[in-house]
Parts: C-alpha cells; structure tokens; sequence
C-alpha cells in the first residue's frame, strides 16, 4: 500500500513540476503545460498532503514533496500572501471589479433591492477609483445610480470603465474582439501627480463556468483543453496590445481587471516582467478571486509600475457578483 501511495505521491510530484514550468511555456506552443497552471493551486494541495503524510507515518518518504514545495515557493507566493497589515496612510485606493452577475440581478423583478445593495456597499467602502468589468449597455442609468459622486470614463455602451473620484484628463479605449472584451484607460489627477490607469477584460474561456462542479472537470476535458488553449492564445495577442499602449505611457501605471487566466499561466508571465502583482506586494492570506468550489481560482489582477508602492491589496468577500472586488491602497 506505501509503494502505491508512493507512486501517486511522484505523480502529483511531477504535476506540480509541470505546473511549475507552464508559465514559460507560450500558448500557441503547445496547451500541455497550460492545463498544469490552471490545476496548480489543486496540485499544490495533493502534495502539502503528501508531505503530511509521509511525516506521520515515514519521514523518508517526505523529502520527495518537500524538496517539490520548496522548489515552487515563487509560484506559492502568487497563490498565498505572506504580507502585514500596513497602517501607512494611502494616497490612493483603487478597486477592481468583474460585476458580471448584475447582468442577471439588475435584469429581473426585485432589481430595486440589488441596486441599492450595491449602492450601499460602494458608499461603504469608497475606494477612490473603480475599474469595472462586464458592464451592460442597458443598465448605464442604473450604475449612475450606484456610483454618485464619480467621473466616469467612457459614458457609452462597452463592457470596461473607469470610475474616478480625482479628475480624468484623457482617456481612450482598446478593442478586442467583442464589446464585453476590452481595455478602458484613464489618466488621473491625484494631488498633482498623474497616473495612467487601466479596466482590462481579456478574453473568457468559460473554464471558471465548468470547474463549479468538480466532476464536469473530468466530463468536459477535452472541451477544457481545447477552449482553455485557444482563448489563451487571444488573450496573450489582446495583453500584448494593452502593454504596447502602456509602455508608451509619461506617467505610472497600474492595470487591473479580469485577466481570465491563473498565476501561473504565460499571460502571468508576460505582464509580471514589467509590473509588480499588488497582491504579491501587499496581499495576505488566500487569494481567490472567482466565486465557485474551484479553490484558489485567482483571474483577476491588479498590477503596478515599479515606482509604486503598494500599502496594501484586499479581497472583498462580497456575493454582489460571481467575482470578488479587490482594492489596492497606494503610496504614490
């Protein structure tokens, strides 16, 4: 029975290495590797497991998924935050939010209740801008309801915005393929100092849809594969548009959105090269950023130049959407 715990422990071993090494790996090489990232923070779990295990009942046996876990402590540092609370005061607080389900709740009777819920929950927490995702052409009179006292960039019918309580100066948008499927970006005035800002949403995969239930995982996977590998190859050519425009940037910029892809995939990889991940910088604790049984499902990210500090990066367990809101403070 030990030899076969053994031989399953070197295959979750071997998965978690392979997790490891998907975020080096381009799309449009090849979905092997990909299909790891996507399964890591599960992996990641078989293997603590392991560990446990082995320390219980033959320490030897051990050193295998310990060896595997210490080799990926970058990749865990994506997945769990090891950072303090920092009291510091915050020049600024920007949140993210995929409000994907207000499609739904703002649709039907008893609409009334769900806005002003909303409402109320924005006017609690006041963070300073908002950068929103999936917003729906026909509800605009509703968000003006919800997110008084705000500029807003653009006042038209595309899924991204921009909410501001500091001036915009200039602002544009980056199609992509659909309306829903975009980047809005906003220069901002915050006591004198400008920052460019972005509400990105990259293409979906529906793969957050499917791994609700555990066992559509194993009764979808040649779906999975297919659609996971084919919308990452649209979104690293739509992230590469967004850095293009950003690189050419006079101020510091921060991207936030929904990124549709995990840490541990090359859409990661490519925007990490340049920005710091706010959650890296100041999160603590589990990130999980999709609402379904997937656990640690992290898709939606809040990204800085190197010239800002983050003070703090926080999840909102909020059930307003099928996406937690996150907020990032700063020190400019």
């Amino acid at each position: 029975m030990k030899k076969f715990l053994f031989l399953l422990n070197n295959i979750a071993a071997i998965g978690l290495l392979l997790a490891y090494v998907s975020p080096y790996v381009p799309p449009k090489t090849t979905w092997f590797f990909s299909i790891f990232g996507l399964g890591y923070p599960f992996i990641l779990i078989v293997n603590i497991l392991f560990f446990l295990m082995w320390l219980a009942i033959k320490p030897k046996n051990a050193l295998l998924s310990g060896l595997i876990l210490l080799l990926g402590f970058n990749a865990l540092q994506k997945a769990i935050g090891f950072n303090p609370a920092n009291n510091a005061d915050a020049d600024l607080s920007i949140m993210t939010y995929n409000i994907g389900k207000t499609r739904i709740d703002f649709h039907y009777k008893g609409r009334e209740k769900k806005i002003k819920k909303f409402k109320n929950f924005i006017q609690k927490e006041q963070p300073e801008v908002i950068c929103i995702q999936e917003r729906l052409p026909k509800h605009l009179d509703y968000y003006k309801q919800i997110f008084t006292g705000y500029n807003l960039h653009p006042d038209s019918d595309i899924g991204t915005a921009i909410y501001s309580k500091h001036p915009i100066i200039n602002g544009g948008n980056i199609p992509f393929n659909t309306k829903s499927h975009n980047a809005t970006w906003a220069d901002i005035e915050v006591d004198k100092k400008k920052i460019r800002i972005y509400s990105i949403h990259l293409s979906s995969n529906r793969v957050t849809n499917l791994t609700d239930d555990i066992k559509e995982i194993f009764d979808e996977s040649k779906y999975i594969l297919s659609k996971y590998n084919e919308h990452a190859k649209v979104r690293a050519t739509q992230l590469k548009q967004v850095l293009d425009h950003a690189a050419q940037s006079p101020y510091p910029v921060i991207i936030n959105g929904d990124f549709n892809d995990v840490p541990q995939s090359y859409i990661y990889k490519m925007i990490d090269e340049d920005y710091k991940d706010a959650f890296r910088e100041g999160g603590r604790g589990l990130m999980q950023t999709y609402i379904g049984r997937f656990i640690g499902l992290r898709i939606d990210f809040s990204f800085v130049s190197e010239d800002l500090k983050v003070l703090n990066h926080d999840i909102i367990k909020t059930n307003l959407s099928d996406h937690y809101p996150l907020v990032t403070t700063l020190d400019l």
